[in-house]
């Protein structure tokens, strides 16, 4: 068996992310299941990575975690986002009202639509294949994500923000659509959640209510769920929060999913990180890291045991391989 790397996505990876995509079941705004949208997606990627930029201009910068020939999940850095019509969301806001008369004080919750991550970075497009849970590979792929922001700082826009899936009932019905955003958009969530990956969003600003929402007005069953990621995306969520992210009371327009944000300053991964010159060589009995090598088309991130060592990173020919690098070159680790 191969060493399990993270890289690049690529054009001719298509068929396999296509397979991945359709394991998703829905509601992956940058993980669509149509297989032109998807091309699409790819495509725009492979092209950031091409492009070389100097600075955040809204490139995708998509990676597949690979072992043995066989994709087993995405994730993937957005450099800036919404730069061309604007990122929107809900934001809960607490309001207040008093009646001297009746010596009431009652508070309640609004929801504004707000432009506040417009600009920023985002990561996202997290999924792995249900058939390599449970071996740390969600977890590979969320954080070789931060060691990409790591490697990349001028390329990321600060602060970084994560939007996550909402919560569906066992039939796939989504409360908070239903009892809004259906009424606005007039059309299928899967049929929103589809324009939104193809089109962009624009047609969100043209089409969602424009004056806040009062969530007392909304059914039960849409007001408990506001801010609760999809069942599949809570370990995602957990470790988001672990990585520094916070709640602040954000969420998605069309499924009220949880949108989370840190600074990159404070997400763990970078900030435990280090750059080692490479030694290879026997680790022994040395912890496990996550090491990642090289620039934008040549970005790996790969797992195994490492020795740090007087400025030095001692890996096994096999990790060395796997990343491209040979004694001398620059890598960055962070403890597994």
């Amino acid at each position: 068996m191969t060493t399990a790397i993270m890289r690049p996505v690529r054009r001719e990876d298509f068929d396999q992310v296509l397979a991945l995509a359709k394991q998703s079941g829905g509601g992956m705004t940058n993980l669509p299941g149509d297989p032109e949208t998807l091309r699409a997606r790819i495509e725009f990627s492979a092209a950031s990575y091409e492009a070389n930029a100097d600075a955040p201009g809204g490139e995708v910068y998509m990676m597949v975690l690979e072992e043995d020939g066989k994709i087993l999940g995405t994730s993937a850095v957005f450099s800036a986002v919404g730069l061309d019509h604007g990122f929107v969301n809900y934001r809960i806001n607490k309001t207040v009202h008093v009646s001297k008369q009746l010596k009431k004080r009652i508070e309640r919750r609004l929801l504004m639509p707000t432009h506040d991550f417009t600009g920023c970075g985002e990561v996202g497009s997290l999924f792995l294949s249900p058939d390599a849970r449970g071996g740390g590979y969600g977890k590979f792929l969320g954080r070789a994500r931060y060691l990409f922001i790591a490697q990349h700082r001028k390329l990321i826009a600060d602060p970084v923000c994560a939007e996550l899936r909402g919560w569906r009932d066992e039939s796939g019905v989504q409360p908070f659509w239903e009892s809004l955003g259906r009424l606005f958009f007039d059309m299928e969530f899967e049929d929103a959640d589809l324009t939104n990956s193809a089109m962009g969003n624009q047609f969100i600003s043209d089409l969602m209510p424009r004056h806040p929402i009062y969530v007392a007005l909304l059914p039960k069953a849409a007001r408990d769920i506001l801010g609760k990621p999809h069942d599949d995306a809570l370990p995602a969520f957990n470790m988001l929060l672990r990585e520094g992210f916070a709640f602040r009371g954000y969420i998605d327009v069309f499924d009220a999913g949880p949108l989370v944000d840190a600074r990159i300053d404070d997400i763990a991964t970078i900030n435990e990180s280090k750059v080692f010159e490479v030694a290879i060589g026997a680790p022994g009995e040395a912890p496990a890291m996550l090491v990642a090598a090289g620039f934008l088309g040549s970005f790996r991130v790969a797992r195994g045991s490492a020795k740090a060592e007087d400025g030095k990173l001692i890996i096994s020919n096999e990790i060395a391989n796997a990343l491209g690098v040979k004694p001398g070159d620059k890598v960055r680790a962070v403890k597994w």
